[in-house]
């Protein structure tokens, strides 16, 4: 087994030798870091994938988000998780293993029994062949030649790269076989999100503007409002202006923005995510420019700094982001 498990690492080391790497994160600003798009791949996706294979059968044929037919288990019990942990976690399918970049912002609970493959991204190919995964998740960022180094190990799909983070946790529902447990969250969800409406009543938000911008390699980064459900959705902001022009167009995609378009937004609500040390440095700057001062929600004081776990965009995070804008806004005190 030791001999079989060496000579296949060694053959996948040759493939990457040999291939062109391409960073997942796609760190440009056409792409930009962190809720780098807000594509319909989700949308795409049909649910119910695989529904006329045999109910009894061992495996079945499921088509993943980048059109691949891949015969996965009917029922994985050791997957790893190369992304859409945060889903695997709410369906209470602990993966076996997962990197410390997508396990980062989750509690020691949360981590508790999942093996590190590596610290970023990309995983130690030998540590997580010795996993003996029999199934593989991974984002539709991944290249052909990761798919193919992947596959050689378990059977490998590829899940949305952000997007709709409902549509999102139903696909890997339906890919691992709880489409029952994703319902019975979103339910609990949608519950908790009632009740948070209830408690911000009095502090009057509802209907009022909000921005949220993300500093990010020493940019300004807008992104589709679908990428922050917890303002737009759960504590029903509505879009500048601005932005509701900016997203009427069928191409609109994230964007850079420079420090003097902000005053186009000028939103109620500003929330603010810092992605890295660079880019707050440039926060820092941008604070003491008469632009960043005029502002209607920085004069009245309601302009936040967030976590950069908001960019993750997963179910795990909606609940997480429940209690943290909530108690971003109550602190600020009477909104009036």
């Amino acid at each position: 087994m030791r001999f079989l498990m060496t000579l296949l690492l060694a053959s996948m080391l040759c493939l990457s030798a040999c291939g062109t790497e391409q960073p997942l994160s796609g760190k440009t600003e056409a792409n930009p870091p962190a809720a780098e798009t807000g594509d319909s791949q989700a949308a795409e996706q049909q649910t119910n994938n695989g529904e006329a294979a045999d109910n009894n059968a061992q495996t079945r044929l499921y088509t993943d988000v980048l059109d691949r037919e891949v015969e996965i288990p009917a029922q994985p019990e050791r997957i790893a998780a190369l992304w859409t942990v945060g889903e695997l976690i709410a369906l209470d399918l602990k993966p076996v293993g997962s990197t410390e970049h997508l396990l980062r912002f989750y509690t020691d609970e949360d981590r508790s029994g999942i093996d590190l493959v590596g610290e970023s991204n990309k995983p130690d190919m030998e540590r997580l062949l010795a996993l003996e995964p029999d199934l593989i998740v991974v984002s539709a960022r991944a290249t052909e030649d990761e798919l193919e180094q992947y596959s050689k190990i378990a059977p490998t799909v590829a899940t949305p790269f952000f997007g709709d983070p409902i549509e999102r946790f139903r696909i890997v529902a339906d890919l691992v076989g709880k489409p029952d447990a994703a319902t019975a969250w979103l339910q609990a969800y949608d519950q908790e999100v009632a009740d948070m409406r209830e408690q911000v009543k009095p502090l009057q938000v509802q209907g009022k503007s909000a921005l949220v911008i993300q500093f990010a390699q020493k940019a300004i980064y807008l992104y589709p409002s679908s990428t922050f459900p917890t303002i737009f959705d759960a504590y029903q902001f509505k879009l500048t202006d601005k932005q509701a022009e900016l997203e009427s167009a069928p191409d609109f995609a994230p964007t850079a923005l420079s420090l003097e378009t902000l005053s186009d937004f000028d939103p109620d609500h500003l929330f603010v995510i810092i992605n890295d040390e660079d880019s707050e440095a440039v926060y820092e700057e941008m604070k003491q420019s008469k632009v960043w001062e005029n502002l209607r929600a920085v004069q009245d004081k309601h302009a936040y700094l967030i976590g950069n776990r908001l960019s993750i965009n997963d179910v795990m995070t909606l609940d997480w982001a429940l209690g943290e804008v909530y108690s971003l806004l109550s602190a600020t005190g009477d909104p009036s």
